[in-house]
């Protein structure tokens, strides 16, 4: 009779433990890194500039791009399920802008006012960032295995510290430096909504920690000079999609888990 319980339980166990996987992250914390693409933004082929102190106009060709970036932040994903799970996620995801200026004609100034301040939005570095805040959706596969693959979906919103219209430059004259603004933008449109995808994966590396690695894309609107600005620097603009990849690596901080089961 002994040996007959002693069996069962152990056919019971030994059921029990075929049913389940291995243990399973279902809280990580994940600090990240990585670099975003950048591209063009718009081109004015002749926007005129008046000679200060004349009625004459000198004739610029002006763009803005974005500029490739870093992207830092961090971001925390809980899976109640074994393969479904929710993340939100705070970073920088630069996006800074770049003006370029070019003289197409230049009338003669004993003081060469435009070409200094054509000169100076060309020779000065892109300026301005970007912070997103996120959240979605994550789908991973073989969640108990050291070597997870996954998709995301994101939604949030992005914050611009900088127009993607207005341009000025400076000037140096007898009587001291002088600040020009030669597009206006008189709506600057700094928080936009974004969304976007993700894949990537996984690997563990030690029981608390795992490396992560991911291909992005995020979609969001800005704003772009459409034709030339009147005299007091105002002009035609539109919104457009942009898409904007990058690449991250992370380290997941795996804060707690739990043993899966197969049916």
């Amino acid at each position: 009779m002994r040996l007959a319980t002693f069996a069962l339980l152990a056919l019971a166990g030994a059921s029990s433990a075929a049913a389940q996987t291995k243990q399973q992250p279902t809280i990580l914390l994940t600090i990240f890194a990585g670099a975003g693409t950048g591209h063009g933004l718009w081109v004015v082929e002749k926007q005129p500039l008046q000679v200060l102190g004349t009625s004459q106009y000198d004739t610029l060709r002006l763009s803005q791009e974005i500029s490739p970036s870093v992207i830092v932040g961090a971001s925390g994903t809980y899976f109640p399920y074994r393969h479904l799970g929710f993340h939100v996620e705070m970073s920088y995801v630069g996006f800074p802008v770049d003006g370029g200026c070019r003289g197409v004609f230049f009338h003669p100034d004993f003081e060469n006012k435009n070409e200094q301040t054509c000169a100076d939005i060309q020779e000065r570095g892109p300026d301005g960032g970007s912070i997103a805040i996120l959240a979605g959706v994550t789908l991973r596969a073989a969640s108990g295995r050291s070597l997870s693959p996954y998709g995301r979906v994101n939604f949030g919103i992005v914050n611009q510290s900088r127009s993607t219209i207005a341009m000025d430059g400076g000037f140096v004259t007898a009587g001291g430096v002088a600040v020009r603004q030669v597009i206006a933008d008189p709506k600057p449109q700094r928080t936009v909504v974004t969304f976007g995808a993700a894949v990537g994966f996984t690997r563990l590396i030690s029981p608390g920690y795992q490396f992560r690695w991911e291909v992005r894309d995020a979609i969001l609107p800005m704003r772009r000079l459409t034709g030339p600005a009147n005299p007091l620097g105002v002009g035609p603009t539109a919104s457009r999609r942009y898409h904007h990849f990058s690449l991250i690596l992370g380290l997941d901080v795996v804060l707690e888990k739990k043993r899966g089961r197969r049916y």
